[in-house]
């Protein structure tokens, strides 16, 4: 085993430097939740009403990767923490801000999202939400769409996670473009179903 890291790695090093010899600059992996202060994400729901996103914070850790506060607002303010660590995007808890000393924490952090995505991966989640209710999280990464939402076009990596543990299981379906995020997500169980779409973000580019 150690053998065959060491010939991954002996390859990889080997052409970075025949990238950095022949003047190209190595690609840098596609980006799907990006995390930059001030940025900011808009959504409407597919039946009414909408939310947003914006990232409030970027917050150094001693000994760890830095953490983002994440502010969802949908009628009630909700600071959401995340990190980005080892191919993950990681999930550590929220809190509600016009409610002192209401939050709820993930110990050990939840892996929210692998990043970069990539078709076939699979990855599971067991714990309490917020409402201290058990939940099982099944999720893969299937492939790629073309999807259309107001916010603009996108080739977009489609999700697919089974949820069980609450009073009706469910299946929610997401799409994240790269290096724009979550563009788009569909939620269904029993006589539940819900969704949002992008309708725009604070670092679109303008028409020329």
């Amino acid at each position: 085993m150690k053998s065959i890291r060491a010939r991954s790695a002996t390859g990889l090093i080997l052409l970075f430097s025949i990238q950095l010899a022949s003047g190209k600059t190595p690609k840098t992996p596609a980006d799907y939740f990006p995390l930059r202060v001030n940025d900011s994400w808009t959504y409407r729901n597919t039946e009414e009403g909408g939310y947003s996103f914006k990232v409030l914070s970027e917050e150094p850790q001693p000994g760890a990767s830095n953490r983002y506060v994440v502010e969802f607002l949908s009628g009630v303010r909700i600071n959401k923490v995340f990190s980005k660590t080892a191919g993950w995007v990681l999930f550590h808890g929220e809190s509600y801000p016009e409610h002192e000393g209401l939050k709820a924490t993930y110990e050990p952090p939840k892996q929210y999202l692998p990043n970069p995505l990539v078709a076939g991966q699979k990855w599971e989640w067991s714990g309490k939400d917020p409402t201290q209710t058990e939940h099982r999280e099944s999720s893969r990464a299937v492939g790629f769409e073309n999807i259309t939402v107001p916010a603009g076009k996108f080739r977009a990596m489609k999700v697919i996670s089974q949820i069980t543990g609450g009073a009706i299981p469910m299946t929610r379906a997401s799409w994240y473009a790269p290096g724009v995020g979550l563009v788009k997500s569909a939620t269904e169980g029993g006589q539940i179903k819900y969704g949002s779409e992008l309708t725009d973000y604070s670092f679109k580019k303008k028409p020329k």
